[in-house]
């Protein structure tokens, strides 16, 4: 049967795959399994196991459930999970046998945010984040207002950080929690104005590590953030030295001497890119280790794509069963593989080639590997790779363990990226990425679309990115890079745009658009530019400066450096990433804002934005069409519903997200269609 192009309801069909969880064994895999139900417009969470021996891979849960976090009891015995009904809209811990049977509800506790589960050595525990609901914005206290007619409150503010995008309003503090498996009782063990992350037990079940800024000012301090000890009781906490910087994803090592975490020394303002580094501190004498400082690379995931929310980051390092080897995932120029240190500092890479490793699990013994793996032809599958630890690592071909779109995949056809390096204006050199249409013909002239990722400081790479293989089907040249600010690079290749916006970066993007405008079946005359936040901001600068491109399309976009430094939910630290603040000394804000070149734009612009953005608000949005309509330009202002937020195009309701591609499309059609 011949295959057929992609099309933008193939949103619908992919399965996204994600958190696997090797038995402690090395026997079974679980995994989330994440569909999308279209026609009840939502997305249903799954729990599927595979069997590491036998390749055997099936359902585990089931119903009109969002199951997340498994999570194997110690004894590989049972599961633990966070469910979310999502009739009711109430997430709880529940847990299953390991064998299958009906799963059963833990806990009981009131409506909130619940996260990151974690079992007691002896599995008669399971530690983990709750935030609760304010009691004003419970659903009860909802629905009683609307039976009597009575307005919402007001929300009275006294913190700087009071909300997050994706999630809303922060009212209340994150703390740790411990349940007991047994009886279901659930106890809060720390507490204060505070928020606490990364739970992680020590080996004899003594104490809980976690992390969390308590400084005497975490507004105007972020970078303190330092790891705690406390009780499974509470109590007391007891901080252990480290040195100062952002840190967190915590692991113990098994013989209870280490502590090892991801994290940077810095007491800069977060905004500022840093490569991340594997950490390691004693609790017992205090000694620390970057173990990973030869290594000038982030360590995680920092590659963007709309097959998950962005920065999927990577999740805590892994021990090997002797204490003296970590796991942990990198990424490099447009890649994310495994690597391997040990505690003198020796790193290696354990996997090679184009490929985005986005979550990594490991049997006790660290010897069984699953990883979640994604290619530019491939939505995210599970992969197996065995590693022999010895002075020198060495790890096994890798293996795919999971199919599940492999039906989806025999139907489509896809387009597999040339991979290209061009030089820009200074001689740097650019990499970049080509996605051809699947029927390209090198003796035709075709459209281009240009993509500008997010961030700034992330990396477009070598994953599945639906986006732009719809486009590529539909006839474009799609053309995708790294200009500089992008991570996966040299610390000092993403630090250069520090709070200079438009100058490097925008000749590093002029120098790929004259690339692109050089290969003989690129029709200079029909190219666009398109990009999200960051890269909608760098989409609204290159319109303001230059008329190159025949359309624009500006995605959750910046245009007021001066309003967005106010309002967005991580308001600008004056003097941090950028020169100067918001109300007295605006001057380097609004000298890198597209809005003060607006009256130059000639470019037909599609703006695309959310009212439920709270990364870059909607006002920037209503501040760029405003102006473009006093000055008679060609504008058309998409305006998504409160219910959507900064991440429509990776997480939206999917409704929304395929009307966003559609118009995103006819857009595209209008002024570069090839007839």
């Amino acid at each position: 049967m011949a295959k057929r192009k992609v099309v933008a309801e193939d949103l619908l069909a992919i399965k996204l795959v994600g958190d696997p969880q090797v038995s402690p064994d090395g026997t079974k895999c679980l995994f989330t399994v994440k569909t999308i139900d279209a026609e009840k417009n939502r997305y249903l969470s799954h729990l599927w196991l595979a069997d590491l021996t036998d390749g055997e891979v099936r359902q585990f849960t089931f119903g009109e459930v969002s199951d997340a976090a498994p999570r194997w009891s110690p004894d590989g015995t049972q599961i633990a999970f966070i469910r979310t009904d999502l009739r009711e809209k109430r997430s709880q811990i529940w847990l299953m046998r390991a064998d299958g049977g009906e799963a059963w509800q833990l806990t009981k506790l009131d409506e909130g945010s619940i996260g990151e589960p974690v079992w007691s050595p002896d599995g008669s525990k399971i530690a983990f984040t709750f935030r609760p609901t304010h009691p004003d914005w419970t659903q009860e206290a909802r629905k009683k207002r609307q039976e009597t007619g009575k307005s919402n409150p007001p929300r009275v503010i006294t913190r700087l950080f009071y909300r997050l995008d994706g999630v809303g309003f922060l009212d209340m503090r994150q703390h740790l929690w411990v349940c007991d498996v047994r009886t279901g009782e659930a106890k809060q063990i720390t507490d204060g104005d505070y928020d606490d992350y990364s739970p992680a037990w020590s080996p004899d079940g003594s104490k809980i590590a976690f992390v969390s800024n308590r400084s005497d000012d975490p507004e105007e301090k972020p970078y303190e953030v330092d790891i705690w000890l406390v009780s499974p009781e509470g109590g007391e906490l007891t901080k252990i030295p480290t040195p100062t910087g952002y840190k967190g994803n915590i692991a113990w090592s098994p013989d209870g001497e280490w502590l090892a975490y991801i994290g940077h020394e810095s007491k800069d303002d977060p905004w500022v890119p840093r490569n991340d580094k594997v950490w390691i501190v004693s609790p017992h004498t205090g000694e620390v280790r970057c173990l990973t400082e030869t290594l000038d690379r982030d360590v995680g995931n920092a590659t963007l794509s709309d097959m998950r929310e962005a920065f999927a980051g990577g999740g805590r390092p892994i021990w090997n069963a002797e204490s003296n080897q970590l796991f942990f995932t990198v990424s490099d120029k447009g890649n994310c593989h495994l690597y391997t240190v040990d505690l003198q500092g020796n790193w290696q890479p354990l996997t090679e080639g184009a490929m985005d490793i986005y979550a990594i699990s490991a049997d006790r013994s660290a010897s069984v590997f699953v990883l979640a793996l994604s290619k530019p032809t491939m939505p995210g599958e599970l992969f197996t790779l065995r590693v022999q630890a010895a002075s020198v690592a060495t790890a096994t071909e890798l293996r795919q363990l999971t199919r599940l779109n492999a039906d989806w995949l025999d139907k489509v056809q896809l387009s597999e990226p040339e991979e290209v390096w061009f030089d820009s204006f200074d001689g740097t050199k650019i990499q970049g990425w080509l996605l051809k249409p699947p029927d390209f013909d090198p003796t035709k002239r075709y459209p281009l679309l240009l993509y500008i990722h997010g961030g700034p400081h992330a990396q477009y790479g070598n994953t599945f990115f639906h986006e732009f293989q719809l486009h590529a089907a539909r006839g474009y040249i799609v053309f995708y890079t790294n200009p500089r600010g992008s991570m996966g690079y040299d610390e000092s290749f993403a630090a250069i745009i520090r709070g200079n916006w438009g100058e490097v970066d925008f000749r590093d993007v002029m120098a790929a658009t004259d690339f692109a405008a050089s290969l003989p079946y690129v029709d200079e005359a029909r190219m666009a530019v398109a990009g999200g936040s960051y890269g909608g901001y760098m989409t609204n600068w290159i319109v303001t400066h230059t008329d190159r491109f025949r359309c624009a399309i500006t995605d959750r976009s910046v245009v007021d450096l001066v309003s967005m430094a106010g309002t967005s939910d991580f308001p600008f630290k004056p003097d941090g990433y950028w020169e100067g603040n918001f109300w007295d000394r605006p001057e380097k804000l609004w000298q890198q804002s597209p809005l003060r070149y607006v009256a130059n734009v000639k470019t037909p612009l599609l703006i695309i934005h959310s009212e439920g953005d709270l990364r870059c608000p909607i006002g920037q949005a209503e501040e760029l069409f405003a102006a473009l309509k006093r000055l008679k330009k060609e504008v058309v202002f998409v305006r998504y519903p409160q219910e959507t937020s900064h991440g429509l195009s990776r997480s939206g309701p999917p409704d929304l997200r395929l009307d966003r591609l559609n118009r995103i499309c006819e857009w595209l059609d209008k002024w570069c269609r090839t007839s």
